[in-house]
């Protein structure tokens, strides 16, 4: 699909021991990209991770699951413009580790794709109803912005949608 990265939304996951994977996830191949995100809700203050915390994870519905609004601002989460540089330095870690799987040329594509709609109209939510083990590591989380939609679902094991394209022309 032209303007899309990775040729349209795309789901990976791995269930690396069982179906329901406790709290750490052990052998997941993807959890990482998880511990990266919550070094960001650690780095916020008292009242970011009020912002950042909801209860209202979006509905698994196919490619609806990463249906993209448009909208730079009232999406769920904490917006990337409340955050201070170095917390916007540890989003920017999340979204290399998200994209590192990747072909290099498929990464930097999504990459160009984000920051044309703006790297500051990104929201950052974490799930905190959906937490395994109820540790307080948030297992659902995403990265959400005009053009983009990265929601990372690590209940009863991870499973990620994502749906990255260019921005909408105004």
């Amino acid at each position: 699909m032209a303007g899309a990265a990775f040729g349209g939304p795309i789901f990976y996951g791995h269930a690396a021991q069982s179906f329901n994977e406790p709290a750490t996830h052990p052998g997941n191949a993807y959890w990482f990209q998880a511990l990266r995100a919550n070094e960001v809700f650690k780095a916020l203050d008292g009242r970011q991770q009020k912002l950042a915390l909801r209860t209202d994870a979006r509905k698994e519905e196919g490619t609806q699951t990463v249906a993209l609004t448009g909208k730079k601002t009232g999406l769920p989460g904490i917006p990337v413009t409340e955050l201070s540089a170095d917390q916007k330095g540890l989003v920017r870690k999340v979204m290399a580790d998200l994209l590192g799987p990747f072909r290099k040329a498929d990464a930097d594509e999504a990459m160009k794709l984000i920051e044309a709609a703006g790297f500051d109209n990104l929201h950052m939510a974490f799930y905190k109803n959906m937490d395994i083990g109820q540790d307080g590591v948030w297992d659902v989380w995403q990265i959400e912005g005009p053009s983009m939609v990265w929601y990372f679902r690590g209940a009863p094991h991870v499973h990620t949608w994502v749906n990255v394209r260019e921005p909408e022309k105004a």
